[in-house]
């Protein structure tokens, strides 16, 4: 169940962040004042979520890295947005919690499939 909330996860934060990247269907505009670092750091989160799934679909003892990597990407989105912000830049105040959001989903993520792989990795 883990890893099909995970490539749900994975789908949506690509197609959202895809989305407004790459300005599909005027979604730039609808999404306000964006923070170029946030949003390219949500969009290489999304890939890590779904090559996470996949390892936790196979029980591969690697699963919960790419989860570890998507949470220091975020770290540095929200360092990066952090520094926007205090050099005066403009943004939306829903990304605040968007990226607080996400940073504990993927933490949460990380924790889960640590736990659903661990057992395995001790009997191989």
């Amino acid at each position: 169940m883990t890893a099909v909330i995970l490539a749900l996860f994975g789908l949506v934060t690509l197609a959202a962040s895809g989305s407004v990247l790459f300005n599909l269907g005027g979604a730039r505009e609808m999404a306000g004042a964006t923070v170029a670092i946030v949003l390219w750091m949500n969009f290489m989160a999304g890939f890590l979520y779904l090559f996470s799934a996949i390892g936790l679909f196979r029980l591969r003892p690697w699963a919960p890295l790419p989860l570890l990597i998507a949470f220091v990407l975020l770290l540095a989105a929200a360092i990066g947005f952090l520094t926007h912000v205090q050099q005066g830049g403009v943004y939306e105040q829903r990304t605040i919690g968007a990226l607080a959001f996400r940073m504990f989903a993927t933490l949460l993520l990380f924790v889960a499939a640590r736990y659903f792989i661990r057992p395995f990795r001790q009997e191989t």
